[in-house]
Parts: C-alpha cells; sequence; structure tokens
C-alpha cells in the first residue's frame, strides 16, 4: 500500500517535496526510494520501537506518514514522535483501537499546533468521504453504513501486520456505535447482502473496524454506525472466521494462525491441523445460510485447481435519514467493475486514495488544521474525487457510481444524481 502511495506521489506531489524513506528492511527502504529516481527520496533503516531513533528520524519533518501496521501497535508511539517533532502525522489507520487512540491525543496535538490526519485509505478513508458526500444531502442523518470488498488476486504473499488485522477483525469484541452510545459488538457475527454491482449474492460482515467510532464522533446525532466487510470469493470469509475464532479459543496459537492464513493466501502448502479449523468456518456459513453447497465445492474445486475467480472489490456507503421530513435511503460507491480497474487490487485502491488525502493536506496545512482530523472532519467529496482521480493509474474508467435511492428498506434503489 505505501509502495503504491510513493508511486503516485512520485506522478502526482510537488517537485520540490523531499521523502526521507524508513523501514525496518534498509533494502525495502532503498528500493521505495527508487520509485522517484530524481533524488527527491532516499531510504535507510529504522526500528520504530527504537524511540530515540524513531524522534531522531522526526525531527525536523513537516509530515509524519506512518505506514506500518499493524496501526494498534505502530500508531502511538509514531503519533507521540510527530506531536514532540512539531510535525503533522498522517496514516491509513484501519483499527479500532487506535482511533480511539487518536482522540484521547487530540488536545496533545492541538497544543503542539500540529494536525494528526487519521485513517485516509480505503477504508477507512474512502468509505468516510463517500459517507460525508451522503450525510450532506440529508436534513437528518439516523444512520450510517459504509462496506469494503476484497476480492481474488491470486496468490499473493500479504505482510504478517494485514493477516493480523485480518484475524483480529475475524473474531472477538470491538467497540461499535448503536442507539447513540458506544457499545461492544462482536465481529463477524452479523451478516447482510448489498445493492453492489457484481456482489448482490456476496455476503458482508460486520467487522471490526474504525469507521463507527471515527464517523459516530464526527456526526454526533447518528444512531447507528456499522462497517461491513467481505472477502471474495464468500468462503473465504468462513476460513478467516474458522481459524480467527479458534486462534481466540486457544484451538492455534496467533503466530499459527498468521503462518496458516499467509500460505493459503499465496497459494503454498498449509498445516492440516488449521485446514479442519478452516473448513469448520466455512461449513458454520453453509449451516447459517450465508452460502450455499454449491459455493462450497466450486471454491474447493477452484482451490484444487489453482484457478482465480473473477476479482471483485467494492468501497460504498449508505445512509438513512430525511429530507423534507420524509425518509430517504442514499447509497454511492466506488465503481471498480470495468474489467481493467486498478481498483479491484486493495494496495492501488488504498495507496492512491492515501495520496489523494496527503496531498489535500499539504494544500490546507497553512489553514490552521490542528488536533485528531479523521476524513470527514476536513475533506470536500467534490475536491477530494478530483484530486484522487489525479492519482489513479490509467485504466481506472468511470469510477465513482451515482448517488442511487430509495423510500424504503424493501424498495429498489433509483438513481437521484450521478454528479460528484
Amino acid at each position: 500500500m505505501t509502495r503504491a502511495f510513493l508511486r503516485a506521489m512520485a506522478q502526482a506531489a510537488p517537485t520540490d517535496l523531499r521523502f526521507d524513506l524508513r523501514d525496518l528492511s534498509e533494502e525495502a527502504a532503498l528500493a521505495a526510494a527508487g520509485i522517484f529516481g530524481d533524488g527527491r527520496a532516499h531510504g535507510s533503516r529504522l526500528d520504530l520501537f527504537d524511540e530515540p531513533a524513531l524522534h531522531a528520524a522526526a525531527s525536523g519533518a513537516a509530515f509524519v506518514v506512518n505506514g506500518a501496521g499493524p496501526f494498534q501497535r505502530t500508531a502511538e508511539p509514531v503519533r507521540r514522535a510527530a506531536i514532540s517533532a512539531g510535525a503533522d502525522y498522517f496514516d491509513i489507520d484501519d483499527d479500532v483501537e487506535s482511533a480511539r487512540g487518536a482522540l484521547a491525543m487530540s488536545a496533545m496535538a492541538e497544543q503542539a499546533g500540529v494536525a494528526l490526519y487519521v485513517g485516509c485509505g480505503a477504508s477507512p478513508g474512502l468509505t468516510n468521504v463517500l459517507a460525508l458526500d451522503l450525510v450532506c444531502r440529508l436534513d437528518d442523518v439516523e444512520a450510517i453504513e459504509v462496506a469494503w470488498c476484497v476480492g481474488d488476486e491470486g496468490p499473493v504473499e500479504l505482510g504478517r501486520s494485514v493477516i493480523a488485522h485480518t484475524l483480529h477483525m475475524g473474531a472477538g469484541d470491538y467497540d461499535g456505535w448503536r442507539n447513540g452510545e458506544l457499545v461492544k459488538r462482536r465481529s463477524f457475527a452479523t451478516m447482510r447482502r448489498l445493492p453492489l454491482p457484481g456482489l448482490l449474492r456476496q455476503p458482508f460482515y460486520e467487522c471490526a473496524h474504525p469507521e463507527p467510532v471515527m464517523l459516530a464522533s464526527s456526526f454526533r446525532q447518528v444512531r447507528d454506525v456499522t462497517c461491513w466487510g467481505t472477502l471474495h470469493p464468500s468462503p473465504l470469509n468462513g476460513v478467516i472466521r474458522g481459524v480467527a475464532e479458534a486462534e481466540r479459543a486457544g484451538h492455534i496459537g496467533a503466530e499459527a494462525a498468521i503462518d496458516f492464513l499467509r500460505a493459503a493466501i499465496a497459494g503454498m502448502p498449509t498445516d492440516p491441523r488449521a485446514e479442519k479449523l478452516a473448513i469448520g468456518g466455512v461449513k458454520r456459513q453453509i449451516r447459517d445460510g450465508e452460502i450455499s453447497w454449491a459455493d462450497y465445492w466450486f471454491f474447493v474445486l477452484n482451490s484444487l485447481l489453482k484457478r482465480r475467480y473473477p476479482t471483485r472489490a467494492a468501497t460504498a456507503a449508505l445512509v438513512r435519514g430525511t429530507v423534507a421530513g420524509q425518509p430517504i435511503e442514499l447509497l454511492r460507491y466506488i465503481d471498480s467493475t470495468p474489467p481493467s480497474s486498478p481498483l479491484k487490487q486493495m494496495e492501488i485502491a488504498t495507496g492512491c486514495a492515501e495520496a489523494a488525502f496527503f496531498l489535500e493536506a499539504l494544500d490546507r496545512s497553512a489553514t490552521g488544521n490542528i488536533g485528531c482530523l479523521f476524513p470527514e472532519r476536513w475533506v470536500e467529496p467534490a475536491a477530494f474525487y478530483r484530486r484522487f482521480e489525479l492519482c489513479l493509474p490509467p485504466g481506472a474508467g468511470s469510477w465513482l457510481g451515482p448517488v442511487l435511492s430509495r423510500s424504503t428498506s424493501d424498495a429498489p434503489f433509483s438513481r437521484l444524481d450521478d454528479r460528484p
């Protein structure tokens, strides 16, 4: 994701901007610096849990951009280093705990006169802007729902932090927003389907993501906020939940669970004991009516034959409220259905959104923004959409879906407005 961000920066950032790139692997940092090819970036090694080294690295920076996850572990020390250095902070935080931590650090950032730009990726990030876009069209807002789908991108080797975040979402309790207050919710315990192109049969699961904390803190009148997430093909959700619940119950260690999921996603041999836990999660999907036996056997066949599914991806927001006293439900999404759309790739969608947010933050750095700033607190949707388009690689096509509306939850959606 950070490499995609840097590629967009090399294309769209002001030429007088300089990048000091740090990574636990010096080789990775030097390779990232090579993306620019014009001397604007240099790379070196940094262990961000080495506090003196981290503070020294942040010293003198205008912005400290954190691309290291999982953010529930990395966000606090990097934010503290940025505040200490008097630098604005920027990240793609997608963990509930660290989003709440950003709110708790807001006063400290305000005292230092710096901004904490938090959650500036795809989900959260794009989801928040889509939600803001729709909220601004209502007189009163009752509920906000955001959604994301990550599709089959073929065998890929994901970082351990990505898998750790996925396990964190797959089981256990998290801080959600219901009936106007913060409550404990169970991740992946609730399912629904959404009217998104190419995903009408796809089950989406309530998941441990920071949007409920973020949007509820920004829109105080909203009663309910939910983040729905899913992996395509559908049985992958059962695999994740089966392994995550087994890890939570102590039937498999955290490191073994991460090893299994990394190997499975990369198309490599996996531990048969962990496979049984994963299959148990898929069979639970069948029992609960989330998928069919046909879905299961098609998934098994494709796995055996090493065949990919067509890549499906989504980022969307849905809000319910009133206009002129009448109930209304609005939906808007990022359209990645064109066959060549680069937005089918998670790293592209996230990295390019991050670049657009960062360029917007650069433009606003002299406007007095300070404290904790979730995207919906400082971004103007139409301006962000224009910036996002400039950061996308070729082939994105018409990527912004229309605004759709309906008056009741059982009515079909119809086009309300297809302008940004």
